[in-house]
């Protein structure tokens, strides 16, 4: 997750989690409890006048990194922090796929699995 791809709603929410907690400022992660005691003081100051933030539901759907801790979006990271493991490139070694047919057929003769035509 990166703080400058999240939506107008989303980034309030970081924000209002880093008043409360200004650690959160430089953190790549967060856990559960920490989202609800957050998010229930948030929900408390609602009914004197503070600002209306949803459950953040976007922030533990899917950006788990261990149990309980999830990814943390916040804007004093670097963004090579925040990118995912899964976005990197896997090369592959070329294979010879005409050699290894060649070899497999063979083998299927050898053993009388398959008849010469």
């Amino acid at each position: 997750m990166n703080y400058s791809k999240l939506t107008k709603t989303q980034k309030r929410c970081i924000d209002a989690f880093i008043k409360l907690k200004p650690e959160l400022e430089t953190c790549s992660e967060i856990t559960r409890p920490e989202i609800e005691d957050l998010f229930k003081i948030l929900f408390d100051a609602r009914e004197t006048g503070g600002e209306k933030i949803g459950y953040p539901m976007w922030l533990v759907k899917g950006n788990k990194s261990a149990r309980g801790v999830y990814k943390f979006p916040a804007p004093g990271l670097s963004v090579e922090d925040s990118t995912p493991a899964s976005k990197t490139k896997m090369v592959l070694p070329a294979v010879k796929v005409e050699e290894e047919d060649k070899e497999f057929f063979t083998d299927l003769k050898t053993y009388g699995i398959m008849e010469t035509a």
